[in-house]
């Protein structure tokens, strides 16, 4: 958690959950990530003393708090239900001229059910309309101080950033190499300009998450090795950002089991997210899930090869 320091901004919102805030199983993971990453730029605007989020450096040019690393912790999202009230507890520390760091405490009923840590950093595009063109920068208005998480979030990201280099000098991260090996498998999304990228352009750093869960589903029978159609909840995420794509632009996902528990009907994968045009890796993607009981999937393993049949017709 965030150290006490005169720098420290708090920010606390309470909903009252609706639609827009669930999804299957309880409160919605990629509405959590947006949330929160909307509490982070509006603390950071009240850290450099501005109304909005409106950022611009010592040049003038607009600048954008992108995220590096994104984790979830001590998830239980299914504790959130309809018409229940949430509380999203911000705190937020700048870590250094480009980097800050926050801290979000969410409780439903005044019941913890997840944390999420946020480590962001100041970027531009140095090529208008190039989403590849990006580098990052600062703000020097305000002031910052160490924060050990924040430290701990960017040696996550550096070592990440590290292993994509050593693979790449052994060419072990060539999606030739990559499809060639059948328990690396890949999926291909193209992002839809209309709902995965935000409104500064960017493919929104929350649906990265999004893009993971449609691999994870895709190849669900391969990574749990059971043939079923069975339904899964968050309790850790992590995710290292390192670049962001182009309209029309694609994703290739490699994803590996790291772990099963059949004790505790828990599952730990690892993803790589690749861009297709240059086959460069732009995230790191390590998760924990646990097995959710929901109607839906006892409904599907009943009558599931019948709506396989007719799909076949």
């Amino acid at each position: 958690m965030v150290g006490k320091s005169e720098v420290d901004v708090i920010v606390t919102e309470d909903f009252v959950i609706g639609m827009p805030q669930l999804a299957l199983g309880g409160l919605s993971e990629n509405w959590l990530l947006k949330e929160c990453g909307n509490q982070h730029w509006i603390a950071l605007a009240k850290c450099l003393g501005l109304p909005t989020p409106d950022f611009i450096n010592q040049q003038g040019q607009k600048m954008y708090a992108a995220f590096l690393v994104v984790k979830i912790t001590q998830g239980a999202f299914e504790k959130v239900y309809e018409n229940s009230t949430l509380t999203i507890n911000t705190q937020l520390q700048r870590v250094s001229s480009s980097r800050s760091y926050s801290h979000h405490e969410i409780h439903v009923e005044g019941e913890c059910c997840g944390q999420v840590e946020l480590l962001s950093s100041f970027v531009n595009r140095t090529e208008q309309g190039n989403n590849q063109s990006v580098a990052r920068g600062e703000v020097f208005s305000g002031e910052w101080s160490a924060c050990e998480a924040s430290t701990l979030m960017m040696k996550a990201h550096k070592a990440g950033r590290m292993a994509h280099a050593e693979d790449a000098a052994n060419s072990h991260d060539s999606l030739a190499n990559i499809k060639a090996n059948d328990k690396e498998p890949l999926y291909s999304y193209k992002p839809c300009p209309y709902s995965d990228f935000n409104g500064a352009d960017f493919l929104y750093f929350a649906q990265f998450q999004s893009v993971m869960d449609r691999a994870e589903r895709h190849f669900q029978m391969k990574l749990t090795e059971q043939k079923d159609s069975r339904l899964w909840r968050t309790l850790e995420r992590t995710i290292c950002y390192y670049g962001n794509i182009n309209l029309d632009d694609a994703l290739l996902v490699s994803l590996q089991t790291q772990d099963i528990d059949k004790t505790t009907d828990e599952i730990r994968h690892h993803g790589r997210m690749y861009r297709l045009s240059d086959h460069k890796p732009i995230a790191n993607i390590a998760t924990q899930k646990a097995y959710m009981e929901h109607p839906l999937s006892s409904f599907q393993a009943n009558h599931g090869d019948a709506i396989k049949k007719g799909e076949n017709q």
